[in-house]
C-alpha cells in the first residue's frame, strides 16, 4: 500500500510526538532516582507476635523496662510537743499541795467604764493572758464595777496580769453596801431595808 505525502507526513509527526514523550519518562525517572537515593534507608520494623508492627522504641522498652530510680526519703517531722500552759502546770502542782492551805472562794473586783457583753469580757481577759475558765462567776456588781468569782488560791495569778497592766483592783468593796443601789425607787428607804433589797438582789444573782 503506497502512502501519499500528506500521511507521511502525518506519521512522523506523531513519532517525534512519542519520541518527546519517551524522552520526557526517562527523564522524570532519572530524577526520582536521583531522590531516593538522597533519603536515607528506612529500618525494617519487625512484627510483633499480634502481627502489628512495633517502634523500635517501644520494642527498646518491651525488652528493657525502665527502672523506677528510689525517691529520698524525706526527713521526718518532729511533731510538736504539746503546749502546757502555766494554768494547767500550776493545776497539777495544786493536787500535791497540803490539805492544810487555806481553802474558799472570794470576789476580785475591778473597775469598768461600761458594762461589757460577757463574750467580749472573756476575749479581753485572754488577751490580758488572764485564764478566764479559773474564774467560776463573772457579774457586775456595779455599773462600773465588775467582779470575779475564784479560788483563794488562785488569787496571786489573777492578780500578776492586772498589776502588769495597771489594773486597779478594789479592795473593800461590801456587796451589801447600802450605797451600791442605784435604784431610784427605794432610794428613800430606811438602810435596813436596802440591806435587805442588796441581799436578795445578789442571793438571786448567784
Amino acid at each position: 500500500m503506497h502512502l501519499n505525502s500528506k500521511q507521511l507526513q502525518q506519521l512522523q509527526a506523531d513519532l517525534a510526538t512519542v519520541h518527546a514523550e519517551s524522552c520526557k519518562l526517562q527523564q522524570e525517572s532519572v530524577s526520582l532516582r536521583k531522590q531516593l537515593a538522597l533519603k536515607p534507608p528506612t529500618t525494617n520494623i519487625p512484627l510483633s507476635s499480634s502481627g502489628h508492627t512495633t517502634s523500635p522504641t517501644v520494642s527498646f522498652l518491651l525488652h528493657n523496662p525502665p527502672t523506677l530510680s528510689k525517691r529520698p526519703s524525706s526527713p521526718k517531722v518532729a511533731k510538736p510537743k504539746c503546749n502546757t500552759s502555766q494554768p494547767s502546770l500550776a493545776a497539777i502542782a495544786r493536787q500535791f499541795s497540803s490539805p492544810a492551805e487555806p481553802t474558799g472562794f472570794k470576789h476580785i473586783h475591778v473597775p469598768v467604764r461600761f458594762p461589757l457583753p460577757l463574750q467580749q469580757l472573756l476575749s479581753n481577759l485572754c488577751r490580758l493572758h488572764i485564764n478566764a475558765h479559773r474564774t467560776l462567776d463573772i457579774h457586775y456588781s456595779n455599773r462600773n464595777l465588775a467582779s470575779f468569782l475564784i479560788h483563794i488560791c488562785y488569787e496571786t495569778e489573777l492578780r500578776s496580769p492586772l498589776s502588769k497592766f495597771n489594773i486597779t483592783v478594789c479592795e473593800g468593796f461590801d456587796f451589801l453596801d447600802a450605797s451600791t443601789i442605784h435604784n431610784p425607787i427605794p432610794v428613800n428607804e430606811l438602810t435596813g431595808r436596802k440591806v435587805q433589797r442588796v441581799r436578795k438582789a445578789f442571793l438571786h444573782r448567784i
